[in-house]
């Protein structure tokens, strides 16, 4: 099962959503969020491209 979680982008200025396990430590594309991150606005903001892309694969590799 995975979710999604707000956190800050690679260059760490700019807020989007990264896809993480539910047990996991880390995000798909690396990133260790240390805390859940309640930011006024964070609805809007963007995807994290790598996490979208790492789960798109996962999803397609489960397909018989």
């Amino acid at each position: 099962m995975y979710e999604m979680c707000v956190g800050p982008d690679g260059a760490g200025e700019t807020l989007v959503w990264h896809v993480m396990a539910k047990q996991a430590t880390t995000t798909l594309c690396g990133r260790r969020l240390a805390e859940r991150v309640e930011a006024p606005g964070a609805e809007q903001a963007e995807h994290c491209s790598p996490c979208m892309a790492s789960f798109a694969k996962l999803m397609t590799a489960a397909r018989p």
